[in-house]
């Protein structure tokens, strides 16, 4: 099954169309009801004559009983009105870019216990800029009944949507500045490291939201031709507000019926090229987690790379009471719940789904009516259309980071292993026409693919005022030299589990710390981010994002991060209240501390200048 996923279509192709009586179920259904008849018949000639009569009455009824489970879906063929298009769930959408104001931007990672690694992720955070991170499932249980095989992707998730929960319900008080147009980010714990500054990660977010909306508004056009041209559908094309960052790799699919397939807009020459797949449907939590082990055709694929999830903080909470329900639903079956990126992909392999289904509406759309004939669907795209008729939601606004992998996507590549970046400086023209060349990534042109120092970094008067003297055109930074982008930061758990091919992750976790460009400075930067504002001293935006003509959206710290700008912890309340969870701070040696010999600070700072103290 190919369905077309949120990329620009060369030509509008429809989903594949069965004719009724080569539809498999219809098969299956048309074999079982002859049977079903033979057996009736042949009761009926060893019955006594007096009992003809009643016999003859009861048969139609008892075969018409007999294809009951087919009958559900024929009696959906016909047509649906602008009323019962009307009647749909849909859901919000990305709300926040087309008015201006004031808004947040909250960080969260979710980390049981200190570690080297969590020390190093959250400093990143902190020393480029972005609001103290706080942690959830801190001394956290992961073997909680009700999670089954769950584990920690169930808490990852739980606790993440039982933050949001609560700081939506303070907002209606007086001790919260949250608002559902605020923007939360939850990053890997362990295994991330931002490089640029919050006004870069909110510039990308906004420009990859546009860059969708203009691709699906595209799609639903396509979808309806010029024909109908002068007959608005009733359904708007979606508007996308939560990035998910990926993967891009050759995992191994099972079978055509797992998974949604889409145009890749990755460059002929680059990763990737051909086809991008994405794993997902009823059983895609079966899928993930050893889709890498399986056989099968090898195929490119966009998989969900767990790094970064980023979006306002009504569309993930909506979308993670979707994906708990689905946890729990799995739980109950049995299944086991590989990753909190497989939960969140079924989300977002139904969605690309529903949103299929709704470019057939939108095709046969006439100004008053679509045809409707589930019969002829796929059977996953013809499950989720029954359900949403029913009145299940599934569009979500989510969308992949898959274009230019410009926010935290993976230092190499989950299958080959492959290293296709390099940490480089742009003032340097030499070093990186060497680097290109080296990784035999120069374009026909002889022009390298990473052309200069990211835009976004011109914005002026945001963020900390400590960074204004930085040159970033003289510092090395990571940048994918395959697809010409220096991203927002570094993820590194693409490597296998297996064969001890993690031990290059290790490697690089431990030995590139020093390469980041902060590290030579790391102290005095998170002291001067540690230090909280002055009364008399001007607070600036992390960024400023245009919103129409003479508007603009401010995105800001939380208010508690200017009061008290340590890492805070999350502790959430009963289940009978939203918002009774807490907040305390907690100092770095509580977060930092090693098993090892070196003491932290040499670790983290190697600068020489003994323990930590502000």
């Amino acid at each position: 099954m190919r369905l077309i996923f949120d990329r620009p279509p060369r030509a509008y192709r429809p989903l594949p169309q069965y004719e009724t009586e080569n539809t498999p179920s219809e098969k299956k259904s048309r074999l079982r009801h002859q049977q079903q008849s033979n057996i009736i018949i042949e009761f009926i000639q060893r019955i006594a004559p007096r009992m003809a009569l009643v016999l003859c009455v009861l048969l139609p009824f008892a075969y018409f009983m007999s294809l009951s489970d087919s009958s559900r879906h024929i009696n959906n063929h016909g047509l649906l009105t602008a009323q019962h298009l009307q009647a749909i769930p849909v859901g919000g959408g990305n709300h926040s870019i087309s008015a201006g104001g004031n808004l947040r931007l909250r960080v969260f990672m979710s980390a049981d216990s200190p570690h080297i690694n969590l020390c190093k992720s959250v400093m990143s955070a902190v020393a480029v800029g972005y609001p103290a991170p706080v942690l959830l499932n801190w001394n956290g249980e992961f073997n909680h009944p009700r999670w089954h095989l769950a584990g920690r992707p169930a808490a990852k998730l739980e606790s993440f949507l039982a933050v949001i929960d609560d700081l939506l319900a303070r907002a209606e008080g007086e001790d919260s500045d949250a608002h559902e147009d605020d923007l939360a980010v939850l990053v890997d714990a362990h295994h991330a490291w931002f490089q640029l500054p919050p006004s870069v990660l909110i510039q990308r977010y906004h420009q990859l939201n546009r860059e969708a909306d203009q691709r699906l508004q595209e799609q639903w056009e396509a979808a309806r031709g010029n024909h109908h041209a002068d007959h608005r559908f009733p359904i708007d094309s979606p508007r996308q507000s939560i990035i998910v960052t990926t993967t891009p790799s050759a995992a191994l699919a099972k079978d055509d019926h797992a998974g949604i397939e889409s145009d890749s807009t990755i460059s002929p020459d680059g990763i990737g090229k051909g086809t991008q797949r994405l794993l997902s449907s009823s059983s895609f939590l079966d899928h993930m987690g050893s889709a890498r082990n399986r056989k099968g055709t090898p195929r490119s694929t966009t998989s969900l790379g767990g790094g970064m999830v980023m979006g306002t903080m009504g569309s993930l909470r909506d979308v993670l009471r979707r994906a708990k329900a689905k946890m729990e639903t799995a739980v109950q079956r049995g299944r086991q719940t590989w990753s909190d990126q497989a939960l969140l992909g079924e989300v977002l392999g139904e969605q690309e789904m529903w949103r299929a289904w709704m470019r057939e509406l939108g095709a046969t759309w006439n100004g008053t009516a679509s045809q409707n004939d589930l019969s002829r669907l796929p059977c996953h795209v013809r499950t989720v259309a029954k359900a949403s008729l029913a009145g299940d939601r599934f569009e979500y606004g989510i969308g992949l980071d898959d274009d230019r992998f410009s926010t935290m996507p993976p230092v190499a590549d989950a299958d080959t292993h492959a290293y296709y970046g390099a940490f480089v400086k742009f003032n340097n023209g030499t070093a990186l026409q060497e680097a290109s060349a080296k990784a035999r990534l120069v374009s026909d042109g002889g022009h390298d693919r990473l052309r200069g120092l990211p835009d976004e970094l011109s914005q002026k008067n945001v963020g900390s005022k400590y960074l204004e003297a930085v040159q970033w055109g003289d510092l090395p930074l990571y940048s994918d030299l395959y697809h010409g982008v220096t991203p927002v930061g570094l993820l590194f758990n693409n490597d296998d589990n297996s064969n001890n091919k993690n031990k290059g992750k290790d490697t690089r976790l431990a030995d590139w710390w020093t390469n980041m460009w902060f590290h030579p400075r790391l102290r005095n930067l998170v002291a001067q981010a540690m230090l909280a504002p002055s009364q008399d001293s001007t607070i600036r935006p992390l960024a400023r994002i245009p919103a129409g003509p003479a508007d603009q959206i401010r995105y800001w710290a939380p208010k508690s991060n200017y009061r008290n700008p340590k890492v805070q912890i999350f502790s959430p309340g009963g289940t009978e209240n939203s918002s009774g969870g807490s907040y305390h701070a907690i100092e770095w040696e509580g977060i930092c501390q090693s098993d090892g010999k070196t003491p932290w600070h040499e670790d983290i700072f190697g600068d020489k200048k003994g323990p930590w103290q502000l």
